[in-house]
């Protein structure tokens, strides 16, 4: 086909090839422009269902003339082979620039918003697309996004009629398929369309937000090893939270892509241009700085969503591993403080919710003062107990009483949940207590917010213990100001307590539930200038600032908080927040493309590499390390080590064999074609999975 002349176009080379096409760059020799030619493959020319999605494809985007949508030139035949000549484009899929790896967040909201407006204009038209996912969509070297393949395309009843009126009753069934037919491309398809449902344009926006946490991830939504696994995944399971899996995710983006793939239809957006204008206003408040990656402060989106997100619904979040991330923490209290202060809060449009039914003031404020009183009923009727019997200690009272400080941020719970939680007391009190040996273990449970470690030596327990529960309590009851009144008597009152730097941790745990980001910080630094020697403490203190100071608007906030966040992984190795902040610090060098020389490598490298490297070496079992894996791979395969990237994707593959990016293949093609090293490359073939789509090229190479 090359040097060959179609029509008027001279073919003058190959691009590439798919199920779906041959594309070629040819020369329009009456107009003098470059162009692409799409032909169907030789082995497809003649299937009829083939033809006509390839003539769909043409004569739907035809009618579309919009920046973000390639343009269609013409359809014609030639000795006939049927063709499209459409707009040529220089730079890549959107698939390939994700390629395991999220987007910037400029990068994101700027493709996000063209992306919709594109949507938004096949709408206009009454055009579903049907089959939006990143290979469809096409950035140019100059950062425009183009939606490409409108093969599967249909047309809405209610919409395009100027576009029904000049197509024959052929083409018009071309663009209709009967109910109970789906079609798309399963990972990317709405819960309507997987059950075969009647579509709308509510069916391309759940598609395009499974796009966005793409973007925003790196990973798919939806993934199983089968198309039944992911249908179920789509219909009844709720992805992770992108702020898991990417902490540069602004809380805001989070929000619109929880309602973007909302599983009923109606609480979902209703249009693109929705879609787009909330994309804008993050945007806009992005490029302006004032949208930090953990705060929702300063663009609030009202979503109806199914999925448990912290950051996007103001509950908390949950990992996989049953923790709750304290930076995560930081973002949901900092977000509901956000909500609260709704005279600074720009709402952006959302579809009404239904209201809350909450309880009257009056009723909230008596419960606090039950439980208060209760609680004192309670510990001076224990107190009493004790004297009668001296060394013998209930446990009910421990586990009746409000469950222990979360981590920084947490915001408080729900009126109705709080109330239960305030009058459990009560019902403990007349339970038959068992009686047991009061042990430093025992005590350390009795602590908010307390760490393994930093218990009451002595046999009795601290009275800072008790005081701090109540003050818990109130805390957890949004009494925020006489929490931490209580708290500060009770630590004047007893200052050289062993419980003396969870008590200050808890106050400034408060002032940051409470939304006061300077008294929270200044709380933070007391507790780590006055309890050094307190390790735990001091560690959790320290992540806590550093992610109060991305928030702020110093100077060099991002340069600080890579410094707090060395100084957890430095201070404290050993403790659970060592690989989380390892993992943080790796983020920010990568955001602020810091560059270092390795002694390993001898040479400049991306700050993160290091520290990504010394994430999967020195905690291997942390979570997050698929990730790390992935990141570190593709830094080695930039710098051209393709050694070590491929060695960084075979330990990736032996470690989480389920993973969705090929990594046992990708290692065995880098050994083989960049390392030339033919017997490691045999032993990554091996290692890919029978379920990898790569698994027969796998077994083809393996038995050369």
């Amino acid at each position: 086909m090359v040097d060959q002349t179609v029509s008027h176009y001279r073919v003058l080379e190959s691009l590439g090839a798919g199920g779906m096409g041959i594309v070629y760059k040819a020369e329009d020799v009456r107009l003098a422009r470059a162009v692409a030619l799409k032909f169907l493959p030789p082995d497809r020319a003649h299937d009829q269902q083939t033809l006509e999605r390839f003539l769909r494809e043409a004569r739907t985007a035809s009618a579309l003339n919009h920046p973000n949508i390639c343009t269609i030139y013409e359809i014609d035949e030639h000795e006939g082979a049927h063709f499209i000549a459409m707009e040529l484009l220089d730079g890549q899929p959107l698939d390939r620039m994700i390629d395991g790896r999220p987007l910037s967040i400029s990068r994101l909201l700027n493709l996000a918003v063209q992306i919709a407006d594109g949507l938004d204009a096949a709408h206009a038209l009454g055009i579903l697309h049907r089959d939006i996912k990143p290979a469809n969509i096409f950035v140019t070297a100059r950062g425009q996004a183009k939606i490409l393949d409108f093969g599967l395309a249909k047309l809405t009843r209610d919409g395009g009629s100027s576009l029904r009126s000049g197509m024959s009753q052929l083409e018009t069934e071309m663009l209709t398929t009967r109910k109970g037919v789906a079609l798309g491309t399963v990972a990317y398809m709405s819960p309507e369309q997987a059950r075969g449902d009647e579509l709308d344009v509510r069916s391309d926006l759940f598609s395009f937000g499974v796009v966005l946490y793409e973007m925003a991830t790196g990973e798919r939504s939806f993934q199983g090893t089968t198309s039944a696994v992911v249908f179920d995944a789509i219909l009844n399971r709720e992805p992770r939270a992108p702020i898991e899996l990417n902490a540069n995710v602004p809380v805001a983006l989070e929000r619109i892509i929880a309602r973007a793939l909302e599983k009923d239809r109606h609480a979902r957006y209703q249009s693109a241009a929705d879609l787009r204008a909330d994309l804008e206003v993050v945007r806009r408040e992005h490029e302006s700085g004032s949208v930090a990656s953990w705060s929702s402060a300063a663009v609030t989106i009202p979503v109806q969503s199914g999925a448990s997100w912290p950051s996007a619904t103001g509950g908390s979040r949950i990992s996989n591993s049953g923790v709750r991330p304290a930076a995560d923490a930081l973002s949901s209290s900092t977000g509901r403080a956000a909500q609260d202060r709704s005279n600074s809060t720009a709402v952006m449009p959302a579809a009404p919710a239904a209201p809350r039914r909450r309880q009257p003031t009056w009723i909230l404020a008596m419960s606090g003062i039950f439980l208060v009183a209760s609680v004192v009923f309670f510990i001076q009727g224990r107190a009493s107990s004790a004297d009668a019997e001296p060394g013998v200690e209930t446990t009910e009272f421990a586990a009746a009483l409000p469950p222990a400080a979360p981590e920084t941020g947490t915001p408080p719970p729900d009126p109705a949940a709080a109330t239960t939680a305030l009058t459990a007391p009560v019902a403990a009190s007349t339970a038959v207590a068992a009686k047991a040996p009061t042990t430093a273990a025992t005590a350390a449970s009795a602590v908010p917010g307390a760490v393994a470690g930093v218990v009451p030596t002595t046999t009795d327990i601290d009275p800072l213990i008790e005081q701090m529960r109540i003050a818990r309590a109130k805390i957890d009851a949004k009494l925020y100001d006489q929490g931490v009144s209580d708290l500060k008597l009770a630590l004047s009152q007893n200052p050289t307590s062993t419980s003396a730097p969870s008590a200050q941790l808890l106050i400034a745990d408060a002032y940051n539930s409470q939304g006061r980001a300077d008294d929270a910080m200044a709380a933070y630094v007391e507790v780590r200038s006055k309890y050094a020697a307190s390790k735990p403490i001091t560690a959790e203190a320290t992540y806590r600032l550093a992610e109060l100071v991305l928030q702020s608007k110093q100077k060099d906030k991002e340069g600080d908080a890579r410094t707090l966040f060395s100084e957890v992984v430095t201070s404290y190795p050993k403790g659970p927040l060592a690989a989380r902040a390892l993992a943080r610090r790796a983020m920010l060098e990568e955001r602020t493309k810091l560059r270092v020389v390795d002694s390993e490598l001898q040479t400049s490298v991306p700050a993160a590499l290091v520290s990504y490297r010394t994430l999967v070496k020195t905690y291997p079992n942390a979570e997050g390390n698929e990730q790390a894996l992935v990141q570190l791979a593709g830094m080695y395969d930039d710098l051209k080590r393709y050694d070590l990237a491929a060695e960084t994707l075979r330990d990736l593959a032996k470690r989480f064999p389920n993973n969705t990016r090929d990594a046992a293949w990708r290692a065995g093609e880098m050994y083989e074609k960049k390392v030339k090293d033919t017997e490691k490359a045999r032993q990554a073939y091996m290692m890919v999975p029978t379920t990898s789509s790569r698994y027969r090229d796998a077994q083809k190479k393996l038995q050369k």
